[in-house]
């Protein structure tokens, strides 16, 4: 196959895979929606007084931190049901609301240490320390969205897991390489501008 084949080939199959770059969008905003708000009450906690309070907002972002994503990401997939009935209502639980959970626990954790953080330094007279929260905060949504291809381990139908259909439908195994480099330059043209501006908004 020439250049031109396979780039006709991997125009023809753009929109399929750009449906799947919406759903790897999709769990990391999810992700990083719950996660931060999870983290910010844990930071908010262990500002406190209590002691109590202090100690159970420690443990729980000691936790969020150290649990392997992976584990998470199994372990939801299998815990929660497929379907929550309220009374006479029904309502199914997707497999990327169980991947955007999964994620979200890591998030908790980055968010509770680094608002913790800033917020410490304001409370010393450092009110410019919550402006790279920003930035840092960013960087770590761009760490989900490239951690959100494990999705596809539980069903999720994003841009890795249809990269396989795309692969299996053309029955060709030396397109493989073409197909997954693909995939990998749409993570790059969504993250790297993002780092850029980062970039420029720290300095």
């Amino acid at each position: 196959m020439d250049l031109r084949e396979l780039a006709d080939l991997l125009w023809t199959w753009t929109p399929f895979l750009a449906g799947g770059f919406g759903w790897n969008v999709t769990v990391s905003a999810v992700a990083m929606l719950l996660g931060s708000l999870f983290g910010a009450g844990l930071a908010w906690a262990r500002g406190r007084d209590r002691r109590e309070v202090v100690w159970l907002a420690a443990g729980a972002t000691s936790l969020s931190r150290n649990l392997p994503t992976f584990v998470c990401l199994f372990y939801l997939a299998f815990l929660l049901p497929k379907e929550v009935a309220l009374g006479s209502l029904v309502l199914e639980v997707p497999a990327w609301c169980k991947a955007s959970l999964a994620l979200s626990v890591a998030v908790a954790g980055y968010v509770a240490d680094t608002l913790g953080s800033a917020l410490a330094d304001r409370r010393r007279g450092r009110p410019d320390a919550m402006l790279l929260l920003l930035p840092a905060w960013t960087t770590y949504f761009l760490i989900i969205v490239m951690a959100s291809s494990t999705a596809s381990l539980i069903g999720v139908s994003e841009i890795v897991a249809r990269a396989n259909i795309v692969i299996g439908a053309t029955g060709r195994d030396d397109l493989m390489v073409w197909v997954y480099l693909y995939a990998m330059l749409w993570f790059l043209v969504f993250c790297w501008p993002l780092t850029l501006l980062m970039g420029r908004l720290q300095e």
